[in-house]
């Protein structure tokens, strides 16, 4: 078989499962969140799986080394079993097993520079290092793991990043709790990347420090990036901003195509803004579709713009509305 030719069948392959990656605070239901996947297994890497009846690797507690969670996945690679998903807890766990073995092998278990010896700590060697086994681990043990019709979910704490902004101000970010490096090497590998959080608004009394309040009771998954926040759902896994945190409206989200319901969306405003305001959209649209005229305008044409798109026309036009 050519791997290159260009004739080709118009059906694509199947869309392998999501790669999703779940931050939260201790205590948020990032562990039940993976309980109720389809045939899940945790490889634990922390005990906050234990008073939940799902199956682990190990069996009897815990990953003590990052060989431990390499073995966990190759088992899971090798072996026939009717598992669905495989959801690391948590991975920021995993990666501080990972910088243990990199001091250990690389920098002689020297964690700082002393008497002119490097460390793990000399110019960010040692991180640098880590970000480049967590990658080839990524692609070549969890991706073999996708491949094989497996849901991968790494659960992780919540932590702050620093975003370098080119236009101002840098600024801090809610993210997964890693190391710069090896942050930037999964939020680049993960299809999605949700924040399980609540409400919660910062009081703020005279003389006194400000303090975080939740606002209700209901948890939710944030997909919707914001400069607050390092979040995503990649083009094909489409979420929306928030979902209710469960697994179970995570799975009923993604099962909804959210690009046909904003295109339905859109022909619905079209319908209700003013004629200079639809010649301005059928303007546009014409450079971007195969539209001639408003006769054949359908939410199957506009579903070929693209979630993004949609989304941006259909802020714009609600702004416009009658």
């Amino acid at each position: 078989m050519n791997r290159f030719s260009l004739k080709q069948k118009g059906n694509k392959r199947k869309k392998p499962p999501p790669r999703l990656m779940l931050i939260g605070d201790p205590g948020i239901g990032k562990t039940t969140f993976a309980a109720n996947a389809n045939n899940p297994i945790i490889v634990a890497t922390e005990s906050g799986s234990v008073g939940i009846d799902v199956p682990t690797l190990p069996i009897d507690g815990t990953c003590q080394t990052w060989r431990d969670v390499v073995d966990a996945i190759d088992v899971l690679i090798e072996e026939d079993h009717p598992y669905k998903t495989v959801a690391i807890d948590t991975l920021d766990s995993a990666v501080s097993l990972l910088e243990k073995q990199v001091c250990e092998l690389d920098f002689g278990g020297v964690m700082n520079a002393a008497r002119g010896k490097e460390g793990f700590n000399s110019f960010g060697k040692g991180n640098a290092v880590v970000a480049q086994r967590l990658k080839e681990f990524l692609h070549t043990k969890l991706d073999l793991l996708q491949q094989k019709g497996i849901q991968v979910l790494l659960l992780t704490h919540t932590g702050a990043a620093k975003v370098s902004n080119s236009l101002s101000q840098d600024f801090t970010a809610c993210a997964a709790s890693l190391p710069k490096q090896s942050l930037a090497v999964v939020n680049s590998w993960c299809d999605q990347i949700g924040h399980a959080c609540t409400d919660v608004r910062v009081i703020q009394r005279e003389g006194e420090k400000n303090k975080a309040q939740a606002v209700g009771s209901e948890r939710w998954l944030v997909f919707e990036p914001e400069p607050g926040r390092l979040v995503k759902s990649r083009v094909g896994y489409e979420m929306p901003a928030r979902i209710p945190f469960s697994y179970s409206n995570y799975v009923e989200t993604m099962g909804v195509d959210l690009t046909k319901d904003e295109a339905s969306k859109c022909v619905e405003l079209l319908s209700i803004v003013s004629e200079e305001t639809l010649a301005t959209a059928m303007s546009s649209l014409k450079k971007t579709t195969k539209l001639n005229n408003i006769d054949e305008l359908n939410k199957d044409v506009l579903a070929g713009l693209g979630l993004d798109k949609l989304r941006q026309l259909n802020n714009w036009l609600a702004t416009k509305a009658i």
